[in-house]
């Protein structure tokens, strides 16, 4: 079948986010997409901070002067991370071969490279990224025989006093891997916006909702149940 997907921001001093550009235009921060085979692609992660950004943009034009808050329910995409974020779940043991190329990072005040750089003794691995042993032998945390990941951490059952059971663990638990922030945060900081996030499953905090609900009744009752009805009534009911 055929589906109408709405992404939108909701202002509490404007309703759904908009503003006029130069040119008497309207600017709305909504994104409506029909996903599906051979039609739009699915909404991703990369997506919702394209659409994150041109909100905040908006935000700013009309209202220079102030810091947004910014609050989102705890969904996936909004959790997700960028592709070259510091997560050891990506990372081998070992180096180079198929793994996640990361970002530089700060280790006790000073750049470290997630790559071997290109003048590197071993040249299969110039340019390749690091694996965890390096990576943790570079900060002096290597033990010897450690596992990538143990049973408990594989299992998702972690004590807090369990901090060099496997070589995941120990580099997880470094500052710069902890202060790994999803994509939304990254951007929020970047822009000097706040940002929180609702608790999962409490859709019911989420004033958009109300939105949502008030949007699709009016959308019932004004629609003709074909689809082109719906495409033309939708923007209609949202607004």
């Amino acid at each position: 079948g055929r589906s109408i997907m709405v992404n939108d921001f909701l202002s509490e001093l404007e309703g759904p986010l908009k503003t006029i550009n130069d040119n008497s235009e309207v600017i709305r921060a909504r994104e409506i997409i029909n996903p599906g085979n051979n039609h739009d692609n699915y909404w991703t992660a990369e997506d919702m901070a394209r659409q994150f950004k041109k909100a905040i943009a908006i935000h700013k034009r009309n209202h220079p002067n102030r810091v947004g808050l910014w609050a989102f329910d705890n969904s996936s995409n909004h959790n997700c991370v960028a592709k070259d974020a510091l997560v050891v779940s990506r990372m081998n043991l070992s180096s180079g071969g198929k793994q996640a190329t990361m970002r530089d990072t700060m280790v006790d005040g000073a750049l470290y490279t997630m790559i071997f750089p290109d003048s590197y003794a071993n040249e299969a691995l110039r340019g390749q990224p690091k694996g965890i042993k390096e990576v943790l032998k570079d900060r002096g945390l290597w033990i010897h025989g450690l596992p990538k990941i143990c049973s408990r951490c594989k299992a998702d059952d972690k004590r807090p006093d369990q901090v060099d059971c496997c070589a995941e663990r120990i580099l997880e638990l470094q500052p710069d891997f902890v202060a790994q922030g999803s994509m939304l945060e990254e951007i929020a900081k970047e822009e000097g916006q706040l940002i929180i996030f609702y608790p999962k499953f409490h859709c019911e905090l989420n004033f958009i909702e109300m939105y949502w609900g008030a949007s699709k009744r009016y959308t019932r009752k004004h629609c003709d149940y074909s689809f082109k009805g719906l495409q033309s009534i939708i923007p209609k009911a949202l607004d």
